[in-house]
């Protein structure tokens, strides 16, 4: 065998090496891209259940506690009636609610998560919470303490709600 015969198989051997490392590298981006969308997933999952969780104990310090439904029922109708004490107590679960809210609205517009996520549980809330007497209230007295898009978004909510009852 000569020399030239030598080097072609040899670079028939580098050639086929490398189609090998080429398949492989593939092979392992397709598992590393199926792996970070499971995670992906995995975090948005994460995400939508502190959000509940969060919503979910604030409602439970209503319901359970006939003294907190009171004072939000109140609250909502007309929180200049409230003590001052009582007062404080209404703005602080109104925070905590809003809060909430912010996270729903962050996921959706920062994380990528589906527009219905606000949709379906961010303007509810908003209508529900912030639609009241006294979350109007709350939210002129406050709204400055959240980011300026979401500010928008909920005057957007709520002033299409305004306009949908007046014309009904």
């Amino acid at each position: 065998m000569n020399w030239e015969a030598i080097g072609a198989v040899a670079e028939l051997v580098g050639a086929v090496g490398v189609i090998l490392t080429l398949g492989y590298l593939a092979y392992q981006i397709r598992q590393n891209t199926v792996q970070l969308e499971q995670s992906t997933l995995s975090a948005k999952a994460a995400a939508v259940s502190a959000s509940n969780a969060t919503l979910r104990e604030n409602r439970q310090s209503i319901f359970e506690n006939a003294d907190m439904a009171d004072l939000f029922m109140r609250g909502n109708d007309d929180p200049q009636e409230l003590s001052e004490v009582h007062l404080l107590r209404y703005r602080l679960v109104m925070q905590n609610i809003t809060e909430a809210m912010l996270d729903i609205y962050t996921q959706t517009s920062v994380t990528n998560f589906s527009p219905e996520t606000w949709d379906t549980q961010g303007v509810t809330l908003v209508l529900r919470v912030l639609g009241t007497n006294g979350g109007r209230s709350f939210w002129a007295e406050y709204a400055e303490n959240y980011p300026q898009e979401f500010r928008a978004e909920v005057d957007r909510v709520l002033q299409a709600s305004s306009v949908a009852a007046e014309i009904a």
